[in-house]
C-alpha cells in the first residue's frame, strides 16, 4: 500500500485552498476566539484536512496571525484639522466605516484583547496607532495611543453587537459580505463616549 505524504496541499490551486481556509479560520476565530476555535473545526469548514492546514499556515497561531492581518488590512483616511470634538467625530466615522468593510474585523479585535496569543500585534495596533496621530494635536503632547485605543474599542464593542443587515436588505461590503452598520443613534452615543472617555469633549 503506497503511504500518502503528510501535510501536502490538496489537488487543486494552492491559493484558492488557502483562501478558504482564512475564511472558515475568519468565521471561527470570529465565532469562538483562538482558545474556542481548533484547527480540526477549521479543517473541516474549510473541506481540507488539518495536514493541508498545516501545511499552508504552519501551526494554530500561525493561521490566527494570518486571519488578525487579512482582518486589518486597508488604509484608513487621512482626517482634515478641525476642532477637538470634530476630529473625534471624523475619526469614529472612519473608523466604523472600515470596520463596515471587513464585518469580522471588530469581533475578532475585542476576542484578541481579552484571549489572544501573546506576542505579535493585535488586529487593532494599525487603527489605535492611526487615530493617536489624528487626536495627537488635541492632547497637549501625549501620544494619543491611550486616547486612541479607548476609541477603537468603543467603535469595535458598538460594531460587535450591532446585528449585520438581513440580505433582503440588499446591503453588502465591498468583500460581498453583509456590512456591520449601526444606527445613527449608536453612532452618536460611540461619539459621545470617546469624547468623554478621552476628556476632549
Amino acid at each position: 500500500m503506497e503511504k500518502k505524504g503528510v501535510g501536502r496541499p490538496r489537488d487543486g490551486n494552492p491559493e484558492e485552498t488557502r483562501r478558504e481556509i482564512l475564511a472558515a479560520a475568519s468565521e471561527a476565530f470570529a465565532a469562538a476566539g483562538y482558545v474556542g476555535a481548533t484547527t480540526r473545526a477549521v479543517a473541516s469548514r474549510a473541506g481540507v484536512n488539518v495536514a493541508t492546514l498545516h501545511y499552508h499556515f504552519g501551526s494554530k497561531e500561525g493561521l490566527y496571525r494570518a486571519v488578525l492581518e487579512a482582518a486589518g488590512r486597508g488604509a484608513l483616511p487621512t482626517i482634515p484639522p478641525g476642532d477637538a470634538p470634530e476630529t473625534v467625530a471624523r475619526v469614529v466615522e472612519a473608523l466604523f466605516r472600515f470596520g463596515e468593510e471587513r464585518p469580522g474585523l471588530a469581533r475578532l479585535a475585542l476576542l484578541d484583547a481579552l484571549a489572544g496569543p501573546e506576542g505579535g500585534p493585535g488586529p487593532g495596533e494599525e487603527r489605535v496607532a492611526w487615530a493617536a496621530e489624528a487626536l495627537r494635536p488635541h492632547l497637549g503632547g501625549a501620544d494619543g495611543a491611550d486616547e486612541a485605543r479607548v476609541v477603537v474599542v468603543l467603535v469595535d464593542a458598538a460594531q460587535a453587537t450591532s446585528p449585520a443587515p438581513s440580505a433582503a436588505a440588499g446591503e453588502t461590503s465591498e468583500a460581498g459580505n453583509a456590512g456591520i452598520h449601526p444606527p445613527e443613534r449608536v453612532r452618536r452615543a460611540v461619539v459621545a463616549a470617546a469624547l468623554r472617555l478621552t476628556a476632549l469633549g
